[in-house]
């Protein structure tokens, strides 16, 4: 399972390892601190917008173990959709847009966002949560995660360190 590092460049590197290393997110948490996702097909080969938001958006609530009754989901004007959905416990969103250009960013056309609303449960943990069950297969999906100030964290992909 690839596992990432964020140097002192903030350049996200890898490593194989045969242990699992879980990212450490509590240490970027805080008073109304998100976790920004942007979440890519590990082979984008014959990539659909809607069916990769569809499955990514199923995977959100698999990981979290919430049933995502009544969320919205709502096409956009670009060809991306919206999948929204809160309860007491959280808000989740998805916007899977259009694979299209060749920057870093270009290769994770959906961005998606879980806010805790429980006291009980921190931000950083459903972060943990998304980003070790998203990552757990080396064919599922690309992911990298951002502080809400847009320094990268995680990432099991080569982002570079332009940031």
């Amino acid at each position: 399972m690839p596992t990432a590092r964020v140097s002192r460049s903030w350049k996200v590197t890898y490593a194989r390892s045969a242990e699992v290393l879980m990212t450490d997110f509590a240490q970027y948490d805080g008073f109304k601190r998100d976790f920004d996702f942007y979440v890519g097909p590990a082979r984008p080969d014959g990539f659909r917008t809607r069916e990769f938001g569809d499955r990514l958006w199923a995977d959100v609530s698999r990981l979290l173990g919430v049933p995502f009754d009544g969320a919205s989901i709502t096409p956009g004007v670009d060809g991306g959709y919206k999948y929204w959905f809160e309860n007491e416990d959280l808000s989740a969103s998805v916007y899977s847009g259009p694979l299209e250009g060749s920057g870093v960013l270009d290769q994770v056309p959906a961005s998606l966002n879980v806010i805790s609303r429980s006291m009980d449960v921190a931000n950083s943990e459903l972060a943990e949560r998304l980003y070790a069950g998203l990552t757990a297969s080396d064919d599922a999906y690309l992911v990298a995660v951002f502080e809400d100030n847009g320094m990268p964290i995680a990432a099991n992909f080569d982002i570079g360190d332009g940031w």
